[in-house]
């Protein structure tokens, strides 16, 4: 599922006074990360993308596959 990711807003989060924490998952690689700012997760996500981006074709599949191998493991 390229492109995908899991967003959890943690209860420190006040969108109207622009703070933001909690945790972000891609669902591709399950690489998770653990943010206190937006800017943490906009720079996680745009590098996750960057990562994507740059994949063959062929590596993309690979990559797929072996996220879909790990899902059905847990």
């Amino acid at each position: 599922m390229r492109g995908a990711f899991v967003v959890q807003l943690g209860p420190e989060t006040r969108p109207t006074e622009g703070q933001f924490e909690g945790w972000v998952e891609e669902g591709d690689s399950c690489t998770v990360l653990r943010f206190r700012s937006s800017d943490e997760l906009l720079k996680f996500l745009g590098a996750r993308f960057e990562v994507v981006l740059s994949l063959t074709p062929k590596q993309q599949t690979r990559r797929k596959n072996q996220t879909e191998a790990n899902l059905k493991k847990k």
